[in-house]
């Protein structure tokens, strides 16, 4: 379903509801714990894969049920394109800083923002997928864009209660910041990261991953219902890209 920037994200005791699609990565394990699981194999771009290989997150990819592809499959970084994704994320991180400015820090993580905020291959909106390195280029090399992407990462993770820069939790943690328990963000936010080549941010992310799983989570992997999502650990930069010649 289209949710809308401003309607509360579902609560957190609410099982996910996969019979209307939003995720194409699945590794079904029945959630066992880490030591009885296949380590997690970092998924290639989606236009990296070769044609007869599915993308997968681990050992298998969960179809999407309505049968379509996750990827903007053809569009590149139009000029119309690149000023949505501009505007969407104008639009977004004045609310990231309206709560930023009056700590109310709890809210933040309350909205669905992840397509456009931390583009990725494979989302549920198509129109806000990465479909290329050209997309990538595209985005890296506007100054404006990327400047906001690295903000938002930033006030992200600060309603986590993780400093970014400094790569450890911010102490004393303000008032409403803490872990939300919102594993699938964190993975795509990784992911995009991974995708958009910022080694530095993803250094600090799975720096704060990794510090979840031994604290938080108690050793537990990453999960959404019984998707894995512990590809995000495994994510190194540079990318192997495909030889062009």
């Amino acid at each position: 379903a289209n949710i809308d920037l401003k309607t509360p994200a579902m609560a957190m005791d609410v099982p996910p509801n996969f019979s209307r699609g939003g995720l194409a990565w699945e590794l079904p394990t029945g959630a066992k714990p880490a030591s009885a699981r296949p380590k997690a194999q970092v998924r290639p771009p989606k236009w990296a894969a070769l044609p007869t290989m599915a993308a997968t997150y681990g050992r298998k990819v969960r179809a999407r049920v309505d049968g379509r592809a996750s990827t903007a499959s053809g569009k590149t970084m139009t000029a119309k394109r690149l000023a949505s994704f501009k505007a969407k994320q104008a639009e977004t991180l004045s609310i990231f800083r309206k709560y930023a400015e009056a700590k109310s820090w709890e809210k933040l993580h309350r909205h669905h923002f992840d397509w456009w905020m931390f583009p990725i291959d494979d989302g549920s909106k198509a129109e806000f997928n990465l479909c290329s390195e050209e997309d990538v280029s595209a985005l890296r090399n506007d100054a404006e864009w990327l400047e906001g992407y690295h903000e938002a990462v930033r006030l992200a993770c600060a309603a986590w209660g993780w400093d970014l820069d400094q790569q450890s939790r911010i102490a004393p943690a303000e008032k409403g910041m803490g872990w939300t328990d919102w594993d699938v963000r964190l993975a795509k936010m990784c992911r995009s990261v991974y995708l958009m080549e910022e080694e530095e941010l993803l250094t600090s992310l799975q720096k704060f991953a990794r510090e979840l799983q031994e604290n938080e989570k108690e050793g537990k992997g990453f999960f959404y219902g019984t998707i894995c999502l512990d590809e995000l650990l495994y994510f190194e930069l540079p990318r192997a890209k495909p030889d062009t010649e």
